[in-house]
């Protein structure tokens, strides 16, 4: 706060410079094993075997006959009258005979 300038906008110190990068001889450490890993590789071959299923079909053709038997029949209607005659005794008559 006390050797800052006012106003200066790096508070009174030039930025940083910097130099480009230098690449330094590759390095080799001794190698490394992990250990040994088992793996199961699994081969599936397909075979086809054809089966054959012989089979004989008889074929059965039925023929129905039907057989419609008519028998025509007139009707004649005959209406029956049948009078009926009661004797039920002796009548009053109105005029007193």
């Amino acid at each position: 706060m006390y050797n800052k300038p006012w106003g200066h906008p790096h508070g009174g110190h030039r930025p940083p410079q910097y130099c480009p990068p230098q690449a330094m001889p590759v390095q080799y450490d001794p190698s490394q094993t992990s250990p040994t890993r088992h793996f199961v590789k699994t081969n599936i071959i397909n075979t086809v075997i054809p089966v054959f299923h012989p089979a004989h079909i008889t074929t059965v053709n039925k023929h129905v006959i039907t057989y419609k038997h008519y028998f025509q029949q007139r009707n004649n209607g005959v209406n029956g009258y049948y009078p009926q005659a009661f004797s039920c005794g002796p009548s009053r008559s109105r005029f007193g005979y």
